[in-house]
């Protein structure tokens, strides 16, 4: 159980980027639950066609437990400690909030000359 692998295994393009991202978001904030591609393509606003691959990228790398086709049936997100940290880890690198504090931080210690 990786998320590194599921993420290794997606196309590494913006869009893809962004509904892992988003997939992931909804799947953290409603774990335990079991969640459609469906439900989350409309709690994310993302097309389904974005939605499925991910969600079957997670299910072959048992990020998510799926009841059968991972495209159709409901799957589950059961995070242990390590791979809740791996999500967490994921998603607060992913955050606009983040990248810009980041790049903030990079511009004050370019100007410093320490980076």
């Amino acid at each position: 159980m990786s998320l590194r692998t599921a993420l290794a295994s997606l196309p590494d393009d913006r869009a893809t980027a962004h509904a892992v991202y988003e997939v992931l978001a909804c799947l953290a904030t409603h774990s335990d639950e079991p969640m459609t591609t469906t439900r989350v393509s409309r709690a994310t606003c993302l097309d389904a066609d974005r939605v499925i691959p991910v969600f079957e990228a997670l299910a072959a790398a048992h990020v998510v437990d799926c009841d059968g086709d991972p495209g159709r049936g409901p799957c589950v997100l059961h995070p242990d400690t390590v791979l809740s940290l791996e999500i967490n880890r994921y998603l607060r690198s992913g955050s606009p909030t983040a990248n810009r504090m980041q790049s903030n931080l990079g511009k004050y210690r370019s100007r410093l000359g320490r980076g």
